[in-house]
C-alpha cells in the first residue's frame, strides 16, 4: 500500500491525515503489515451522498414453488365429471364415449356444417342415474358459443382471428323418446346421434344453426315434465362436458381430424384404404375420362363439318 504523498507528490501535504492509531498488535502477521503502513489516513466520508436515503428493512420474498412432477404410471387422476350447470337432487350424468371425445379433443375437434344439415361425429352418448323411475322426463341438447371470437386454422393450430359473428337464434334438439319415464332413460345409454348442424339461417327442419369457424359447447338438459308442452316442470338439470367442445367448419382443416373421422366413424368405411369407394374410384375416373374424350371428339367432328372446304 502506498501513501498518497508518494503517488501524488504535487499535492504536497494537503491530504488530510487523521490522528495516529494506538500501538499495533504484535500478533498481526508481518507479511500483511505493508498494507497498513499508514493507519493515520481518514476513512472516506459518504454522508453527503447518503443523507437522503433512509434505511428501510427489506423482507425477502418467498421462493417460487417447485414445479409439480408428472404422476407416476398408473396414478393419473380420474377424468373430471360432467359440469352441472343446474342439478336435480341425486341425478348424475356421464359421457359414455368419453375416450373417443378425448382423442378428438386432443387435436381439436371439428364438426362439418352444411346447408342441408350434417350429423355430429362423435355424437353425444350419455348415461343417467338417480332419476325417479315413475316420473317422466324430457332429454334435450343444445349447442352454445364458447367465447366471442372467430377462429382460423394456422397450419398447425387454431387461433382467434377476430370478433365472432352475431349470435344466431338458439335452438334445442328434443330427443325423440321424450317424454319417457326415469326407468326408460336409465335402462340404457341415451344417444343424440340424430342431431344435425347447419349454417342455413332459414333452415325449416329444426337443425341447430351455427356459424362456421366458431367454437361451440354442447349441453345436455334433463327436464322433469309429463308432456312436451307442459307448463308445470318438476325441475331442470343441465350438464356439459369440456371434452365435447368443437369448432364448426364447412371443410376439415386439420388433416389429423380427417384421419380420425375416417378411422372411427363407421359410416366413413368406404373412404378407408381398400374401401368400397376406393375400389370404385379408378373405374369411375376412367369412365369420366372416356366420356370426356368421346364428347370432345364428337364436338370436333361437328365443328369440322361446318367448316367450308373440309373433306373427310
Amino acid at each position: 500500500m502506498y501513501h498518497p504523498r508518494e503517488l501524488y507528490p504535487s499535492l504536497g501535504s494537503s491530504y488530510r491525515l487523521g490522528p495516529p492509531q494506538p500501538g499495533a498488535d504484535s500478533s498481526f502477521p508481518p507479511a500483511l503489515a505493508e498494507g497498513y503502513r499508514y493507519p493515520d489516513l481518514n476513512s472516506p466520508k459518504l454522508d453527503c451522498f447518503l443523507s437522503g436515503i433512509e434505511a428501510v428493512p427489506h423482507t425477502l420474498a418467498a421462493p417460487p414453488p417447485l414445479p409439480t412432477l408428472p404422476p407416476a404410471l398408473g396414478t393419473e387422476p380420474a377424468p373430471a365429471a360432467a359440469e352441472a350447470l343446474h342439478s336435480l337432487p341425486g341425478v348424475s350424468l356421464s359421457l359414455e364415449n368419453r375416450e373417443l371425445w378425448k382423442e378428438f379433443n386432443s387435436v381439436g375437434t371439428e364438426m362439418i356444417i352444411t346447408k342441408a344439415g350434417r350429423r355430429m361425429f362423435p355424437a353425444c352418448r350419455v348415461s343417467v342415474t338417480g332419476l325417479d323411475p315413475e316420473a317422466r322426463y324430457l332429454f334435450l341438447l343444445d349447442v352454445v358459443p364458447v367465447d366471442g371470437a372467430r377462429y382460423r386454422w394456422q397450419g398447425q393450430r387454431w387461433e382467434p382471428s377476430g370478433k365472432a359473428e352475431p349470435r344466431l337464434p338458439d335452438r334445442v334438439y328434443i330427443h325423440p323418446d321424450s317424454p319417457a319415464t326415469g326407468a326408460h332413460w336409465m335402462r340404457q345409454p341415451v344417444s343424440f346421434h340424430r342431431v344435425k348442424l347447419t349454417n342455413s339461417t332459414l333452415d325449416p327442419h329444426g337443425h341447430l344453426i351455427l356459424h362456421s369457424m366458431h367454437k361451440y359447447q354442447p349441453r345436455v338438459h334433463l327436464v322433469q315434465a309429463a308432456q312436451l308442452c307442459s307448463q308445470h316442470w318438476g325441475g331442470v338439470a343441465s350438464f356439459r362436458f369440456p371434452e365435447t367442445m368443437f369448432i364448426s367448419v364447412t371443410a376439415y382443416q386439420n388433416p389429423q381430424i380427417t384421419q380420425l373421422k375416417i378411422a372411427a366413424n363407421p359410416f366413413a368405411k368406404g373412404f378407408r384404404e381398400n374401401g368400397r369407394n376406393c375400389k370404385r374410384l379408378v373405374p369411375f375416373v376412367h369412365l369420366i375420362i372416356h366420356s370426356t374424350n368421346v364428347y370432345q371428339s364428337a364436338t370436333m367432328s361437328q365443328a369440322l363439318c361446318l367448316m367450308p372446304g373440309t373433306q373427310w
